[in-house]
């Protein structure tokens, strides 16, 4: 509990700092709701062309999409600056600092290194959400609020266990980009669409070697 009143205080550090410069962060989420916007309205025309993906429509995609990226951004605000700056602060000296702390490093770091830049990938996919279940007249009751609760909470879980482990080869391979740039973006892009959509040897990939699969289908 400690732990938790001294994390709290310092994401309020990160909070006032964005405020103090609100129009950088202002223009910085107007810019970020436009290409996660556009992104959702392409996957829509996309699917509008070839009329469906492995018997997926448009709104079914996009709500899979909207799973995918509002788990990952929940996750990014947490863990996307400490573990993928993680290669250069050993490299250049600056991760003995997070080891001379009088705190747990992993806790410290992810406190220190907290991102405001996400809310704009959580507001667009989470409204991207509700609209496409509202289309696809989806309801939701009592139990299914929890799953989908659950759900949302499994997949940032995920979300977070790739920044970590993709991250910590920093510890063995100080330029670790390649392996980031796999995880994070490259593999991570096949759950754009379903996974009934690609061939068996993926499937079984993105299901038990690189659990994907479970974030959003």
């Amino acid at each position: 509990m400690e732990y938790v009143g001294l994390y709290c205080q310092f994401i309020q550090i990160k909070l006032k700092s964005m405020v103090e410069y609100r129009g950088a962060f202002l223009m910085n989420f107007f810019a970020k709701s436009i290409v996660f916007s556009t992104e959702f309205i392409l996957i829509w025309i996309m699917i509008y062309q070839f009329q469906n993906i492995a018997g997926w429509g448009q709104y079914e995609v996009m709500l899979l999409h909207a799973l995918n990226i509002g788990s990952y951004s929940l996750a990014g605000f947490f863990l996307f600056h400490p573990f993928t700056k993680l290669g250069q602060h050993i490299q250049s000296g600056d991760f003995d600092e997070v080891l001379t702390r009088p705190l747990n490093p992993f806790f410290y770091l992810i406190s220190r290194e907290f991102s405001t830049g996400y809310f704009a990938n959580v507001v667009v996919a989470f409204s991207i959400f509700v609209f496409c279940i509202h289309i696809l007249e989806i309801r939701l009751q009592g139990l299914d609020i929890l799953f989908l609760l659950i759900t949302i909470l499994g997949a940032t879980l995920i979300q977070g266990a790739a920044f970590i482990i993709s991250g910590t080869v920093a510890f063995w391979i100080v330029q670790n980009k390649f392996l980031m740039e796999f995880f994070m973006f490259q593999t991570r892009g096949f759950i754009k669409y379903p996974i009934s959509a690609y061939n068996k040897v993926i499937q079984i990939i993105l299901t038990f070697i690189i659990p994907y699969a479970f974030i959003n289908f």
